[in-house]
C-alpha cells in the first residue's frame, strides 16, 4: 500500500516540476538555477489552472526539492504520519518533463514550418 501511495504522489509532481519551469518570477528562476527548490504539492486541480476546482487536498507532504541537470530527474521528499508513527522518504524519481516539453516544442516548430505562406 505504501508503494501505491508513493507512486501516485510522485506522479503528481509532474505538475509541480513543470510549474518550476513555467511559472514566471525571480524566485522560481533563481531556485531552478541554484538547484535549491522546495515546492510543495498539496492540491489536485480539475484543470491546469490555479483558478480551477480543487478535486483533492493531499493529506501528506510532497515536496520537489531539486531538479536534475537534464530536467528529467527530480529529488522528492514524501512525508506522512499514521497515528504516532511518521514516515519520510527522500529520493530521486524519473519524470520526463524536459523531454515532453522539448517534443512539444519540436512539434509546434514543425507545424509552423509546414504552414504555407
Amino acid at each position: 500500500m505504501k508503494k501505491s501511495i508513493v507512486i501516485i504522489l510522485v506522479s503528481l509532481l509532474v505538475a509541480g516540476s513543470a510549474a518550476a519551469f513555467i511559472i514566471p518570477g525571480e524566485s522560481a528562476c533563481e531556485a531552478a538555477e541554484t538547484g535549491q527548490l522546495n515546492i510543495p504539492v498539496k492540491q489536485l486541480h480539475s484543470a491546469p489552472d490555479e483558478n480551477s476546482t480543487v478535486v483533492y487536498d493531499i493529506p501528506i507532504t510532497v515536496e520537489l526539492l531539486e531538479v536534475g541537470a537534464d530536467g528529467n530527474w527530480h529529488k522528492v521528499k514524501i512525508s506522512y504520519a499514521i497515528g504516532p508513527f511518521s514516515y519520510t522518504y527522500v529520493g530521486w524519481t524519473y519524470i520526463p518533463v524536459a523531454k515532453i516539453l522539448a517534443e512539444r516544442e519540436a512539434k509546434e516548430l514543425a507545424a509552423l514550418l509546414e504552414e504555407p505562406q
